[in-house]
């Protein structure tokens, strides 16, 4: 009998920052889910990966020990009244869709926020051909608060962004 994969959310690592790299790039490639039309470097994205800290993590999710996606909570705007909100990221590996990673990464971050980093507010952005991030967050009690039509222009097309979201009872 095969034993069940071992399953973990952990902190990201310096180490790991070429795997997020790497899976964020595999959704560049897919063209439904980024802004990017070509892919990253882990050079590119040092500010991005500086930016982390206690308040606003960057995880990643493991099968048996290896990174097969991550979830990052990100400041949501530069203002300090938005210093409650922040707005969330998840990419997982293409080999690694649809085994509940994505699930367990909200879940683990609905317990953080309820835990100790007490967001009020969280918001995911989606592009809307990205029907499985949609189904994704809407499965997990996040509603559609609504979208902004031709926002951006990715490879020459233009695209409609929805716009998801989750409050979080205040203390």
């Amino acid at each position: 009998m095969k034993a069940k994969p071992t399953i973990k959310i952990r902190r990201a690592q310096e180490v790991d920052q070429k795997t997020i790299v790497a899976i964020f790039n595999e959704a560049v490639l897919a063209g439904i889910a980024t802004d990017e039309s070509q892919a990253v470097t882990v050079a590119d994205r040092q500010d991005w990966f500086a930016q982390f800290d206690d308040r606003h993590p960057l995880w990643v999710v493991t099968i048996d020990g290896q990174v097969r996606g991550w979830c990052a909570l990100e400041p949501f705007y530069p203002n300090h009244a938005y210093v409650d909100s922040a707005e969330i990221a998840i990419y997982i590996h293409k080999q690694a869709r649809r085994k509940g990673l994505g699930r367990a990464l909200l879940n683990f971050v609905d317990q953080q926020i309820k835990g100790h980093l007490h967001f009020k507010t969280v918001v995911a952005y989606i592009y809307e051909r990205n029907q499985p991030s949609q189904n994704l967050f809407t499965s997990c009690n996040y509603e559609r608060w609504g979208h902004l039509p031709n926002i951006s222009k990715v490879n020459g097309e233009y695209r409609e962004l929805k716009i998801f979201g989750k409050n979080y009872p205040t203390a």
